[in-house]
């Protein structure tokens, strides 16, 4: 049975595929509203971004803190609204996949492919957080469907679209960068993605990403190219490893993050081309999906990976594989794939709502939300303390408290400072925020090292207000020693000692 592109797309599909999207949508935005889940730090970092825009910071592009600014200027500063974008981001780009699927196949191959990816376990965790890899979809998609609008037919309008999809990509990861590998790929395996590169339109659209991103290639080199940096040192991790357990359990993540149906179907097309890659599409959407996929798994032998590197291929993947089954009617497997999405989206729904009180007994870390919880009391208690002791700003040594201080004393009117780091800074607010000897005097300094000792050494007064509690979960804590900290007796440097 063969798909061949359709022009038409049968109205009551596209009405029930808009349905269940927006119903969908709505679900997660309520379920945002009565979560209880506190910002990660990643997420408190990326507020506190906002709060300052620019072209770039140390570890990201910039176009996830404009979308929160943008969110916050609507909504608020609450984290249902911080998050607010990733459920509707989402959302749209499942638009684009079914947009994409039905200009390649069909309705019906656009309608499973456009529900499947958004009930894909690791997109039903996305739209809990925010991220940089939600903008990041929703630009890849959006290229995607200018890449094949244009290989049809090279037209200007696509072409501007390609290169602002493109350069806002990597204004929200440069992990974007992999599209145009994919599409030289394509061109090696389909006529049509060939012919595309020697169109004007192609080139003039790479050229307009440029500009696109060219505020923030400014930005980096005003900067020592911080960003750059980062993302190399990230990719390099503790250097060489060799690990081919690592490559195995990265493509078991990918699983989860991209499901397990729509993976597995990719890995036995892999396995087992058949008769599926005589058809040019086919073989153009496996050339968007693959190399995002090679490319980490190297990454995770040689270093190591994060099961998200890869994000960028869930879209093409999706498509691809739906249309397989669709080809093959295989409805079970289709709906095995959304059955599954459901359930884990009803899990995650009532596990935030409830987060604080879940633990799974006899697992370590039964806590599963551990991570995630406390810093909003944690926040309260330091606020509280430091007006009680008349402090004039607050201090940690960690990125993680940092970024959640920063957040979570937000309506308490103090300044949230990183202790001076060693001469290279480990994140942005070692640079944006450094705690200097100039910084309003006396200081709250939240450390989870208790040694009074390594701070006389750059303080004339240094007063220790005993531990502070942080509750993650029923079963799990973590202890914070406070002290007020007074004169100053320099240039503030590296603390020594607790490691």
């Amino acid at each position: 049975m063969s798909l061949a592109p359709q022009t038409e797309v049968r109205g009551r599909q596209v009405e029930l595929f808009a349905a269940l999207v927006v119903a969908l949508t709505v679900v997660r935005l309520a379920g945002l509203h009565f979560s209880v889940v506190d910002l990660f730090f990643d997420e408190s970092q990326y507020w506190a971004w906002a709060q300052a825009p620019d072209f770039g910071y140390f570890s990201k592009p910039p176009l996830l803190a404009w979308i929160i600014g943008a969110s916050q200027a609507i909504c608020g500063a609450s984290e249902a609204c911080i998050r607010a974008p990733s459920p509707l981001l989402h959302g749209a780009t499942a638009f684009l996949i079914y947009a994409i699927a039905q200009r390649l196949f069909s309705a019906r191959a656009a309608f499973w492919s456009g529900l499947i990816y958004l009930l894909a376990p690791g997109i039903v965790f996305s739209t809990r957080i925010i991220s940089t890899d939600v903008p990041l979809l929703f630009c890849w998609a959006l290229a995607l469907l200018a890449f094949v609008e244009l290989r049809s037919k090279p037209r200007w309008t696509w072409a501007v679209v390609l290169g602002v999809a493109i350069g806002f990509g990597m204004l929200a990861k440069y992990a974007m960068i992999y599209f145009v590998a994919c599409a030289a790929l394509a061109a090696l395996m389909d006529e049509d993605s060939r012919r595309l590169w020697r169109t004007p339109q192609l080139w003039s659209a790479l050229a307009i990403a440029i500009v696109v991103l060219s505020p923030n290639l400014m930005w980096n080199a005003a900067n020592g190219f911080v960003t750059f940096k980062h993302t190399g040192d990230n990719a390099r991790g503790h250097g060489l490893v060799f690990s081919l357990p690592q490559v195995a359990e990265f493509l078991a993540s990918q699983f989860v993050v991209m499901g397990f149906i729509t993976f597995g179907v990719f890995l036995a097309l892999l396995v087992r081309p058949r008769q599926y890659f005589r058809d040019a599409n086919l073989r153009m959407l496996m050339a968007f999906a693959l190399p995002p996929v090679a490319i980490i798994a190297a990454v995770a032998f040689l270093t190591h990976a994060n099961a998200n590197w890869a994000a960028p291929s869930a879209i093409a993947m999706t498509i691809l594989a739906t249309a397989v089954l669709v080809m093959e009617d295989r409805r079970g497997w289709l709906m095995a794939s959304v059955v599954i999405g459901l359930v884990v989206q009803a899990v995650l729904l009532t596990g935030d709502h409830i987060a604080d009180r879940v633990t799974i007994p006899g697992i370590r870390n039964g806590d599963v939300y551990a991570r995630t919880m406390g810093w909003h009391r944690l926040g309260d208690d330091v606020a509280v303390t430091a007006k009680a002791h008349g402090a004039h700003g607050i201090a940690a040594d960690t990125r993680d408290l940092v970024s959640s201080l920063i957040y979570y004393t937000r309506d308490s009117g103090l300044p949230v400072f990183a202790w001076p780091p060693s001469i290279v800074p480990s994140h942005e607010f070692d640079i944006s925020r450094p705690l200097k000897a100039t910084s309003p005097a006396p200081i709250l300094f939240v450390t989870e090292c208790p040694l009074p000792a390594r701070l006389e050494a750059q303080f004339g007064s240094v007063t220790s207000l005993g531990p502070v509690t942080m509750v993650r979960g029923p079963t799990s804590r973590r202890s914070f020693s406070l002290f007020l900290l007074d004169q100053p007796k320099g240039v503030l440097g590296p603390l020594a000692g607790c490691g």
